[in-house]
Protein backbone atom coordinates (compact mmCIF):
# COMPACT_ATOMS: atom_id res chain seq x y z
CA UNK A 1 0.00 0.00 0.00
CA UNK A 2 2.67 1.89 0.68
CA UNK A 3 4.23 2.03 -2.94
CA UNK A 4 0.68 2.84 -4.18
CA UNK A 5 0.41 5.73 -2.01
CA UNK A 6 3.63 7.02 -3.51
CA UNK A 7 2.60 6.08 -7.16
CA UNK A 8 -0.50 7.99 -6.69
CA UNK A 9 0.82 11.18 -4.97
CA UNK A 10 1.04 13.29 -8.19
CA UNK A 11 -2.90 12.16 -9.46
CA UNK A 12 -4.10 12.44 -5.92
CA UNK A 13 -2.71 15.07 -3.65
CA UNK A 14 -5.01 14.87 -0.85
CA UNK A 15 -3.95 11.78 1.36
CA UNK A 16 -7.44 10.46 1.98
CA UNK A 17 -7.73 10.67 -2.19
CA UNK A 18 -4.56 8.79 -2.18
CA UNK A 19 -5.57 6.21 0.37
CA UNK A 20 -8.83 5.35 -0.99
CA UNK A 21 -7.74 4.65 -4.53
CA UNK A 22 -4.92 2.54 -3.20
CA UNK A 23 -7.29 0.66 -0.92
CA UNK A 24 -9.57 0.23 -3.82
CA UNK A 25 -6.32 -1.02 -6.01
CA UNK A 26 -5.75 -3.21 -3.32
CA UNK A 27 -9.62 -4.97 -2.54
CA UNK A 28 -9.18 -5.23 -6.48
CA UNK A 29 -6.04 -7.40 -6.73
CA UNK A 30 -7.34 -9.38 -3.65
CA UNK A 31 -10.73 -10.49 -6.00
CA UNK A 32 -8.78 -10.95 -8.60
CA UNK A 33 -6.30 -13.08 -6.72
CA UNK A 34 -8.95 -15.22 -5.12
CA UNK A 35 -11.24 -15.47 -8.76
CA UNK A 36 -8.00 -16.77 -10.18
CA UNK A 37 -7.65 -19.29 -6.88
CA UNK A 38 -10.89 -20.18 -7.12
CA UNK A 39 -10.81 -20.93 -11.18
CA UNK A 40 -8.00 -23.39 -10.72
CA UNK A 41 -9.63 -25.44 -8.00
CA UNK A 42 -12.65 -25.29 -9.94
CA UNK A 43 -10.62 -27.07 -13.08
CA UNK A 44 -8.55 -29.54 -11.10
CA UNK A 45 -12.34 -30.82 -9.41
CA UNK A 46 -13.67 -30.84 -13.04
CA UNK A 47 -10.44 -32.90 -14.27
CA UNK A 48 -11.10 -35.39 -11.65
CA UNK A 49 -14.67 -35.74 -12.07
CA UNK A 50 -14.25 -36.34 -15.92
CA UNK A 51 -11.29 -38.93 -15.21
CA UNK A 52 -14.47 -40.91 -12.68
CA UNK A 53 -16.91 -40.52 -15.11
CA UNK A 54 -14.63 -42.46 -17.54
CA UNK A 55 -13.80 -45.11 -15.63
CA UNK A 56 -16.97 -45.08 -13.08
CA UNK A 57 -17.03 -45.03 -9.39
CA UNK A 58 -14.88 -48.09 -8.81
CA UNK A 59 -11.75 -46.52 -7.89
CA UNK A 60 -9.69 -47.25 -10.71
CA UNK A 61 -9.07 -44.00 -11.22
CA UNK A 62 -6.54 -43.55 -8.64
CA UNK A 63 -2.90 -44.36 -8.63
CA UNK A 64 -1.77 -47.21 -7.14
CA UNK A 65 1.08 -46.08 -4.69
Amino acid sequence: MRIAMARLRKTYPFKAQRRAVAAKMWTDHLERYAMREWMRTEQELNQRMDIIGQNGNTGEHYEKG
